[in-house]
């Protein structure tokens, strides 16, 4: 059995949902998109495949750490 990932509900485009869903059964859930490592929240938007948030793209984990960690660099 796979492992459940995060999935955003959708309904026109804006996030109204966030629930844990395995692949296998992500087909029951047709307006569900697997937000992968984003921090993705109610109120979100999706559109061309990106999820944003105020207009700006939701960044991954990894592009946050970057960010933070350029920010402190920054600061020194």
């Amino acid at each position: 059995m796979d492992q459940p990932t995060n999935y955003a509900i959708l309904e026109s485009g804006v996030v109204t949902n966030v629930i844990w869903l395995c692949s296998s059964n992500a087909a029951d859930f047709p307006d569900a998109v697997n937000v992968q490592d984003r921090l993705v929240s109610v109120g979100d938007t999706f559109e061309d495949g990106v999820f944003y948030r105020e207009g700006i793209p939701v960044p991954t984990e990894a592009e946050r750490i970057a960010l933070l960690e350029a920010a402190l660099q920054e600061g020194n």
